[in-house]
């Protein structure tokens, strides 16, 4: 089976359940420094060189890329970029007046001036300031109200380059191309260098919609996919295989429909809520403030796609 025989399946559900589990593993991951410390070793970290968290942003920048393309292909550029607008900023915006509140309860003590530029820098999704002073003091992760923010410039500058490239037959690979250039370039300056293996993943993501006639949703494809990748220890052929394990498992499986879209939710909430329960209860274990922050996140989730979130996209759909 090919990728565009799939795509008329109606799976496409999928690719929410996908970034729902992506999100609770970021909340998982971050378990670990947030009970522990910064530097504490998060899941898979030794064992793969990347951590869960960062396995999941893999995830959401290379689904991003395979579904972002196509709204870039068929809108305008005003229409892309407000579409782009209305499924980040309302929620962002709330949960950042949210977390403010958190970090003041927990004895935080910004300047004015601080606590605005905390919210103005993260609603420009660039430069986003995830710190406020005396909060969260006596945690072992101090300081830090929602670290998570820090992915949302490097999204943006993606959709930027996306939007660029989707105007061309031949810009999705030049942006594969310019990924991997990066990627494998040395001493690249620390924002690049973090931005390279996630415009990577996004780029096979432009490139798996472009070639979908083309992109085998095979077992032996995969297997060989994920055979080149072992033996070479290459870092890009690894998040290849990756990506293509992501499309058998969205696209070969049942299909799958949520009630709710809450990854999004749980990724801008979990951090500050697993903060929060720090401070009530110190000595939580990783795994324990993984369960707990999940059980608790879920619902402030649910409530931004029902309060926030979903109302905004449906009132455009309306319009």
């Amino acid at each position: 089976m090919r990728l565009s025989d799939a795509l008329v399946q109606a799976r496409s559900g999928n690719l929410d359940l996908l970034r729902l589990i992506a999100a609770v593993a970021v909340v998982v991951s971050h378990a670990w420094p947030l009970a522990l410390g910064p530097g504490a070793v998060e899941p898979l970290q030794a064992l793969t060189g990347r951590s869960l968290g960062g396995w999941a942003l893999v995830l959401f920048f290379f689904l991003s890329g395979f579904l972002i393309v196509q709204s870039a292909e068929r809108r305008s550029g005003r229409a892309f970029w407000l579409a782009r607008a209305r499924r980040i900023l309302p929620g962002l915006s709330v949960a950042l007046l949210i977390s403010v509140v958190v970090a003041l309860a927990s004895g935080a003590t910004p300047t004015a001036a601080e606590g605005v530029r905390y919210v103005l820098r993260g609603l420009t999704l660039f430069g986003a300031e995830h710190r406020l002073t005396g909060a969260f003091a006596a945690n072992p992760y101090p300081l830090a109200v929602n670290g998570p923010l820090w992915s949302l410039q490097y999204e943006v500058a993606a959709y930027v380059i996306c939007f660029a490239a989707s105007r061309v037959s031949w810009g999705p690979g030049a942006v594969l191309v310019l990924a991997l250039v990066l990627t494998l370039a040395p001493g690249l300056p620390e924002r690049l260098g973090v931005f390279a293996p996630l415009l990577l993943a996004f780029a096979f993501g432009m490139v798996a919609w472009r070639l979908r006639g083309w992109t085998l949703l095979t077992g032996p494809a995969l297997a060989l996919t994920v055979l080149v990748a072992v033996v070479s220890q290459n870092a890009a052929l690894e998040t290849l295989a990756f990506c293509h394990a992501v499309l058998m498992v969205a696209y070969r499986l049942p299909a799958i429909t949520l009630p709710a879209d809450l990854s999004f939710g749980l990724y801008i909430y979990g951090w500050t809520v697993a903060q929060a329960l720090m401070m009530v209860e110190p000595d939580l274990t990783p795994p324990a403030l993984a369960l707990a922050t999940l059980l608790c996140t879920l619902p402030l989730a649910w409530a931004s796609w029902t309060l926030v979130e979903h109302p905004v996209l449906h009132r455009r759909a309306l319009a």
